[in-house]
């Protein structure tokens, strides 16, 4: 459990050189099991052991005997290092390896924390834990055969210390077990047990903010690491941590439930076997099965065989693996896993094509898998580069690649057939008798692989293109590997090898800026490492400033090679785009992302849907971008800068101005086909110019969903228009943004729209409209109970608009709308009053009905009921033709607290619940919340307590995990 110590009565002893250090703990993680000659040399050597290893090896075994039995007589049998007939078996006691140790300590721990000696179990899991002295297995970390059980131990540790952390919660240390949570959960930050029990400490701390943000660390990493949630037992502590439920915050701490099962056992053996893995064939001699084949010799000679079988060379092609290879554990697992095996039987062969964005590391990953495995395929390794892309020129000719491949495999040039598919034949009929490894790089098409593969099982074929190569996955059946770029943990070590753990720890915001910088595409870090390896005086810190200063541009990525020059590199794949295509991929960089939909392309391009999504799939394909969902596409990020290089090239103002205008347009006319139904006016927008086609909606549901879909989009927007001077674009959509947040509940999102609308409204000297957004940013603070503030908007918004009788009029109304104490009330019915006045004067019937709600709210919040109620039955009748949910559910709800008051419960119940499914077609909770607490209350008066607690509970489920408290009324609406 760290560097390899042999002592003898408390004596350190000597083995010598790191060879003999490697072979020692080879055959120490047998557990005194014996290993083969073969193996032993594959796995000292790394699978490439010398025409001497044999000899190497026995010598070696030789003087660790003497250190290891001094005393033995020369040639006398010897007791630790035994040579068996398989092979040779270190046998010590098991008890004195620190492995053992340490796994009888953690179990021991275990089960002194199940049966509540608390003080016991921490003396025993922190006297393992101080057997753990670096890093697993260090003598052999660099060898193959070291890794999976050097994952192992990591595993065990992690598991240990987990235990450790239960136990310092339960001995009253929390805040040791908050240090020791933070240091595992730094190290390995995948663990949501570690996560979990670092939350509970932090909340037993009375840090409760700070255990919060521990979990949307969590989310914000697993997240961008590999796209997925936290787990349900954690979003469980959360809520729990939200409502301060201490009972279940500490059973989060027991260690089962922690853990996730019943009992504390821990799983913390190292040998294969106690993690369901198979022994290595290779140590196993193999049996004969069947009778034997004819010799081959005799059968050259046979008047029947009409094919001169040529004496098979062993062809070992596969260029030199890389130095700094790292991390890709996930794919060399999948890649491993369809490596042919005999025992599952099949006919077909084990053909992958590894797909993904130029400079994404296919190549590497394939040439490193093809190494480590290259001793399963004793008849050889192919290898061909098919220049599908590149600068060497056009695409090699699968003719040429067969002529290469046949050559390799012994057939000479006489009995070379001329024809592709008596080549394709010849090659199929050698392999099948043949375990060969083929690795197909750079591919350009189907057609330019298909002849090259293998047809029967044994082989195995590795195919890496850019291309998609969907008729290979879909007729061949081929098994698809689509490689993204690693995360920034991989990417960090891929510095940490290429520059050094020194420079890499020295200067490590420089080093996360530089992987950010490079958007973790490996050729981007390999250019970048080169870089600060060529120029040892520069700092990290310097280089990080010249990326950040250049994002604009890929001038810093740039080289004299074209294979490490990331635009050059780039280029190949869109050179190979047909005109339109490449058109489409120009003009997608003026999108501000984070992703498009088909439709959205489709309006910022200028082309008909139909159009544009086969457009789309040519790019994906190739891919220059990634549908990361159906319909839904984004690009790398050095793409998009590449992107944006070429619209700066081919693209001019005036034609890149108009491409954007269509985008916005398209976005602005898609949001305001809805908004009226979230309750709010749509103004002065004009219909869209024929080459935008904005997307329609089948039903509140669906509209929901693209909001949903859309609302990062819509808000980068927004941005982009305030910067780059379109002030009416971004006053125009943030009014439909605003209603969409508003219906969420998320107010302070809601307040930054606004905000950015407003300094727009504000250059445009615009009257009107900055008045309607300073009544809605009021509006928002009020829900945020930012009342003072809320104020000084209306007085503002009022200012702006005295000659304006509808703007004057929602004015009043949301003066009203604020909280207010009873002192308030009746200047509340007032200013309803009013704007009930000027509603009827304008002839406004949606600002009929809205004032109409706010005078029947009013009066019943004074106590007068009877004159409240013609009011809100005349709101509802105004807003049921005018098609707007959202305040009609206001009105409803209005008037069922109205009913409740005249002791009417049977109508307080139907008129809130009608309120609700209004509510729940908009989408809004957050005024659901008020409209439950206040059904609750009808039916508690009506007598029904359980209803009553099972409504409030409906309460309580959507209030939970939102930033706003719920409201303490009904809004009225505008």
């Amino acid at each position: 459990m760290g560097p390899l110590a042999v002592r003898r009565a408390g004596a350190d002893l000597d083995l010598g050189p790191p060879k003999r250090r490697v072979l020692v703990v080879r055959l120490l993680l047998e557990e005194g099991r014996a290993v083969s000659i073969d193996r032993l040399c594959e796995d000292l050597w790394a699978g490439r052991p010398p025409s001497g290893a044999v000899a190497s090896l026995q010598a070696n075994v030789s003087r660790i005997r003497s250190v290891l039995e001094p005393r033995r007589l020369p040639h006398g049998k010897a007791g630790l290092l035994v040579r068996e007939s398989r092979g040779y078996a270190l046998r010590v006691p098991r008890e004195s390896l620190d492995t053992v140790q340490f796994e009888h300590g953690v179990r021991q721990a275990a089960h002194a924390l199940a049966r509540g000696r608390v003080r016991d179990a921490r003396r025993e899991v922190e006297r393992a834990l101080t057997l753990w002295r670096g890093t697993p297995l260090e003598d052999a970390r660099d060898y193959p055969f070291a890794t999976r059980y050097a994952a192992q131990m990591e595993a065990a540790w992690g598991a240990a210390e987990e235990l450790h952390i239960c136990t310092l919660v339960h001995d009253a240390a929390p805040q040791l077990a908050v240090t020791a949570a933070e240091a595992l959960t730094a190290r390995q930050p995948l663990r949501e047990v570690a996560w979990s029990l670092l939350m509970c400490a932090l909340y037993l701390t009375g840090r409760h903010a700070d255990a919060l943000a521990r979990f949307e660390q969590l989310r914000a990493y697993l997240s961008s690491e590999l796209g997925l949630l936290p787990g349900p037992r954690i979003r469980g502590l959360q809520e729990a941590i939200l409502r301060h439920d201490f009972a279940f915050i500490k059973r989060m701490a027991q260690p089962g439930f922690a853990l996730g099962h019943d009992q504390p056992e821990l799983h913390v053996g190292f040998t294969p076997e106690a993690h369901g893995e198979a022994r290595p064939a290779a140590d196993v001699a193999p049996a004969a099965v069947g009778p034997p084949g004819p010799d081959p010799l005799t059968a050259q000679s046979e008047p029947n065989d009409r094919l001169e079988r040529p004496a098979m060379a062993r062809p070992a092609q596969l260029p030199a693996d890389s130095a700094f290879f790292t991390g890709r554990q996930a794919e060399l697992d999948l890649l491993h896993d369809l490596l042919p095996d005999a025992e599952r039987g099949g006919t077909a062969p084990s053909i992958t094509v590894i797909g993904g964005v130029p400079g994404v590391g296919k190549t590497t990953l394939a040439l490193h898998f093809a190494h480590q495995v290259s001793d399963r395929f004793p008849d050889g390794q192919l290898f061909v580069d098919l220049n599908g892309f590149g600068a060497d020129g056009p695409a090699m000719d699968p003719e040429e690649a067969l002529h290469g491949f046949l050559t390799a495999l012994g057939v000479s040039l006489v009995s070379l057939p001329s024809a592709r598919g008596a080549r394709t034949a010849l090659l199929r009929t050698l392999l099948a008798r043949l375990r060969v490894l083929i690795v197909l790089d750079n591919a350009r098409d189907e057609n330019q692989v298909r002849p090259l593969l293998p047809a029967a099982p044994g082989c195995m074929a590795i195919v890496t293109s850019r291309n998609q190569l969907h008729g290979l996955v879909t007729m061949e059946g081929v098994q698809a590997l689509n490689l993204d770029v690693p995360p920034v943990s991989e990417g960090r070590e891929v510095l940490t090898r290429r520059l050094g753990a020194i420079r890499v720890r020295d200067e490590p915001q420089a080093v996360e800026e530089i992987i950010s910088s490079c958007a973790r595409l490996p050729l981007a870090l390999a250019i970048a490492a080169a870089r600060a390896t060529l120029h040892p005086g520069f700092s990290l810190r310097s280089l990080a400033d010249e990326m950040r200063a250049t994002k604009s541009s890929l001038d810093a990525w740039s080289g004299t090679d074209d294979t490490a020059d990331v635009r050059t590199v780039f280029s190949w794949s869109y050179q190979a785009l047909t005109p339109p295509a490449a058109r489409l991929f120009r003009l997608l960089a003026l999108h501000p992302g984070p992703d498009v939909s088909t439709a959205a392309a489709a309006s910022l391009a200028g082309l008909l849907p139909s159009t544009t999504r086969r457009l789309l799939t040519e790019l994906t394909r190739t891919r220059m971008i990634n549908e990361t969902r159906v319909g839904r596409f984004v690009f790398h990020d050095l793409l998009k800068t590449y992107a944006r290089e070429l619209t700066q090239q081919h693209e001019t103002n005036e034609l890149r101005d108009e491409a954007s205008r269509r985008m916005y347009n398209h976005y602005l006319h898609t949001a305001s086909a809805g908004d009226p139904r979230l309750g709010h006016d749509v103004h002065n927008i004009t219909e869209p110019s024929d080459p935008v086609t904005p997307e329609r909606f089948v039903g509140l549901d669906e509209m929901m969903r693209w909001y949903c879909t859309e609302e990062r989009v819509l808000q980068a927007c927004l941005r982009q228009e305030a910067e780059t001077g379109l002030d009416s674009y971004a006053c125009q959509l943030a009014w439909p943004l605003y209603s969409y947040l508003t219906t969420q509940g998320r107010s302070f999102e809601a307040i930054a729209v606004l905000s950015v609308a407003l300094a727009a409204a504000e250059r445009g000297a615009d009257s009107a409209e900055q008045s309607r957004l300073h009544r809605a940013m009021a509006a928002s603070l009020g829900r945020m109970h930012q009342h003072e503030e809320a104020f000084q908007h209306l007085d503002t918004a009022e200012a702006l608009v005295r000659a304006q009788d509808v703007e004057r009029a929602r004015v009043h109304l949301e003066f009203a709308a604020l909280p207010h104490n009873a002192g308030q009330d009746y200047a509340a019915l007032l200013r309803s009053l009013e704007a009930l006045r000027l509603a009827e004067q304008s002839q406004d019937r949606l600002l009929e009905a809205e004032s109409c709600n706010a005078v029947g709210w009013s009066l019943t919040l004074l106590g007068r009921h009877l004159e409240a109620l013609p009011y809100c039955r005349r709101s509802v009748e105004c807003f049921r033709p005018l098609d707007v949910p959202q305040h009609e559910a206001y009105a409803w709800a209005s008037l069922g607290h109205v009913r409740h008051h005249l002791r009417d419960y049977e109508a307080a119940v139907d008129c809130y619940r009608t309120a609700l499914d209004l509510m729940t077609e908009t989408g809004d909770a957050y005024t659901a919340v008020g409209t439950l607490l206040r059904l609750g209350d009808t039916h508690l008066h009506a007598g029904d307590r359980e209803t009553a607690r099972a409504v409030w509970q409906r309460a309580r489920q959507l209030v939970a995990g939102r930033p706003e408290a719920p409201p303490s009324r009904i809004s009225s609406g505008g």
